[in-house]
């Protein structure tokens, strides 16, 4: 070979594949541009297209992570169920109702400041899409029946009387919370999250253990 031919074949650059994305970061994606495009639009106005545009990935992309739309809604429902099951869990596993409520409720508003636009948008379609209805009512009774168990466990050692009935108070008063938080945190401009956790504080305080926290305990403002 000729020193010219040497010269050309040492200087031909060589090819580097594409680095593949990690597959936990491309799905944490998703789901977030789906989170961006839910405070902007209904859920029927959210197509796979306008997800994938707000990323840097292919349409095929999606579909590594997810079956379709529905699936991937599913996943957003469940990754925030966990979230607000971690912060009421305060109050389920606590012995301090006046502590642990409050505290589980700043949790509780903590998680719907960051999703609420997003909770409410999936509340409304589910109205309309029985798949999502499903889920999100699924996510509410799952609430209901936690509470429910925790008043009779707080019967149980005294602390909470006699109700009219148990499971219609866990019904009513989670119900009740879902509205009220969704209206108050699910728009813009969101209602002072601090004037929310005192509303349903009182509210749940005054119904289960009919009192506030006593003034030796209540919390510094």
């Amino acid at each position: 070979m000729s020193y010219i031919g040497r010269v050309a074949t040492q200087s031909k650059p060589t090819s580097r594949r594409r680095p593949k994305h990690d597959p936990k970061v491309s799905e944490r994606e998703i789901l977030e541009a789906a989170e961006q495009l839910l405070r902007e639009r209904r859920l029927r106005d959210v197509s796979v297209d306008a997800i994938m545009s707000r990323t840097g990935l292919k349409r095929p992309a999606f579909y590594v992570h997810f079956r379709d739309r529905h699936d991937l809604v599913l996943r957003l429902i469940e990754e925030i169920r966990r979230e607000l099951f971690e912060m009421s869990d305060v109050w389920f596993r606590g012995d301090d109702p006046y502590h642990d409520a409050r505290a589980a409720l700043e949790g509780l508003v903590t998680v719907y400041v960051e999703h609420g636009p997003v909770l409410r948008a999936l509340a409304d379609a589910s109205g309309a899409d029985e798949q999502v209805e499903r889920a999100y009512r699924g996510l509410v009774e799952d609430f209901i029946a936690a509470t429910a168990r925790h008043i009779r466990e707080e019967q149980a050692v005294g602390r909470i009387g006699d109700l009219v009935d148990v499971d219609e108070t866990a019904r009513a008063l989670i119900w009740m919370e879902e509205r009220y938080i969704s209206e108050a945190l699910g728009r813009t401009p969101q209602t002072d999250p601090k004037l929310v956790v005192e509303v349903l504080y009182t509210i749940w305080m005054s119904t289960l253990y009919g009192t506030i926290a006593p003034a030796d305990r209540a919390p510094q403002r």
